[in-house]
């Protein structure tokens, strides 16, 4: 639920000390980390709106870049820079999509998703109201995850 719908609830979120992300509170079901670097973590779930896409997780509590030290901004987006190559390699996607949103978690993160010719939103945004979770045939999550974690491992020697 976005601070549209409950601001006072959003707003206490905001504090690290009720921040759930700080407070290592259990992630959403069937989401995973698939890989840890130095300033952030790696996430994914298989119920999305386009297959790939995952979530790069700050380890410093901040809601917007500007919270963020230099050091700890440039940390996370070489980070992230590392992420979006591995993915990339992976998935072959024509282009990989960052995204900084926040309205449902007050705690800095990035969505990448890698984008196609033939991905269900041509020459649009992505509608997030479209999660599924048919969108991986069987083992096909679990493969990917298994590549991401081989070619992170790769990127990272």
């Amino acid at each position: 639920m976005s601070f549209h719908h409950d601001y006072a609830k959003w707003e206490r979120k905001t504090k690290p000390e009720n921040c759930p992300v700080c407070n290592s509170a259990p992630m959403p079901e069937g989401m995973i980390d698939l890989y840890e670097l130095k300033h952030s973590c790696l996430n994914s779930e298989p119920v999305e709106c386009i297959k790939w896409a995952c979530h790069v997780t700050s380890k410093y509590h901040g809601i917007e870049l500007y919270d963020l030290t230099d050091e700890e901004m440039f940390g996370l987006m070489k980070d992230v820079q590392l992420y979006a190559k591995a993915l990339k390699n992976v998935t072959k996607a024509v282009k990989i999509n960052y995204e900084i949103h926040g309205n449902t978690l007050p705690h800095l993160h990035v969505h990448l998703y890698p984008r196609y010719m033939e991905d269900p939103f041509p020459g649009r945004a992505i509608d997030y109201s479209q999660k599924r979770a048919d969108i991986y045939a069987s083992g096909e999550y679990e493969e990917f995850v298994k590549k991401m974690r081989e070619e992170l491992d790769k990127l990272t020697k």
